[in-house]
């Protein structure tokens, strides 16, 4: 009768253990991003144009370094980004984030971006894990060009840069004033960042 008993315990407790393991493994069944109770922080980015945000005859790009070194940063030849630098693009077809690595897919911002101000300005939000979280600094520079993306309207004089600590706020302006009066809705009059959460 006592052989039975302790063979019966030991069941039960093979299967307690069991299920006590499985529970264990699936903590974040999300995936990536940050744990249970953690904080993400975030990149909001807002550029400013002298006309209106049109996607209908050109297309809005923000080049992002995120090596954390300040330096020569993001150029404004849009040819060179891909591959050296994560960067958004916005078009007619909607707001994409493109990573570095150019085998991985871009990511839809469509739900994380907004047109204002009398739609003379762009937002776009940006969580800084989708930009595998850098240390250090991220380079900033914004790109304006025709429908093709073979014509540069404008871009930043310099890159600017913005501290990854939380709250820090960073601008660069465009002082370039050579477009035509059909391309004011290309011309970049200020760029904004912050990192939020």
């Amino acid at each position: 009768m006592r052989i039975i008993n302790v063979e019966r315990a030991i069941i039960i407790f093979l299967i307690i253990g069991t299920l006590t393991v499985a529970a264990g493994c699936a903590r974040w069944p999300d995936g990536p991003g940050p744990e249970p109770g953690g904080t993400e922080y975030q990149l909001e980015i807002t550029v400013e144009v002298k006309g209106v945000i049109n996607t209908s005859d050109g297309i809005y790009y923000i080049g992002l370094d995120t090596d954390g070194q300040t330096g020569i940063g993001v150029g404004s030849d849009i040819d060179y980004w891909e591959g050296n630098y994560y960067y958004i693009k916005l078009d007619s077809t909607g707001c994409y984030l493109y990573p570095k690595d150019e085998s991985s897919s871009s990511i839809s911002l469509n739900s994380s971006y907004t047109i204002f101000d009398n739609e003379k300005k762009l937002q776009v939000t940006i969580a800084l894990s989708d930009l595998g979280d850098p240390e250090g600094s991220i380079g900033i520079n914004v790109v304006t060009t025709d429908s093709d993306g073979s014509t540069t309207y404008d871009h930043l004089d310099d890159n600017f840069y913005i501290n990854t600590e939380l709250y820090s706020k960073e601008e660069g302006i465009s002082s370039t004033d050579l477009l035509e009066e059909e391309e004011v809705d290309f011309d970049i009059t200020e760029v904004k960042a912050v990192i939020t959460n």
